[in-house]
């Protein structure tokens, strides 16, 4: 059963693209044999340790948190619940957005921040590829 989760990983594409591929085949083939199931309603894979790095950020983990924990009905109350600026929330928001990790719903004239699709939680899982030398992690040496 599909979880209404978020799910953000780092350089895992091809992976959810041959899960993907595999939940496709099935259908078309009417294959009912073991179902692929994706186990939750969206995946956000991240390329770039930049984009990472940007949503790692201790702001934008707190409003994250924030979304999910006190459901904030606007940008103003959100604000207000974590005690900072608005202007820097609104910047920070507008970073989350474009990550594609928050998303606005028209709440009358305001806009009340909700995670990717209404998801009500998320999961990180952030696997780091091996070296096909030695099997060190990128960047490690000896």
């Amino acid at each position: 059963m599909t979880e209404n989760t978020l799910k953000i990983t780092f350089q895992q594409a091809e992976s959810h693209r041959q899960a993907a591929h595999e939940r496709l085949q099935q259908t078309e083939t009417g294959d009912t044999g073991e179902v692929v199931e994706q186990d939750v309603r969206f995946i956000l894979n991240f390329e770039e340790f930049d984009d990472i790095a940007q949503l790692m950020r201790s702001s934008n983990l707190e409003l994250i948190e924030t979304i999910v924990s006190k459901k904030p009905e606007s940008i103003r109350q959100l604000t207000e619940t974590v005690d900072r600026d608005y202007r820097e929330v609104h910047r920070n928001l507008t970073e989350l957005e474009s990550l594609g990790v928050i998303e606005f719903e028209n709440n009358g004239s305001s806009k009340k921040p909700i995670l990717r699709g209404g998801a009500d939680n998320i999961d990180f899982s952030i696997r780091l590829p091996q070296s096909s030398d030695r099997g060190e992690a990128p960047g490690t040496s000896a």
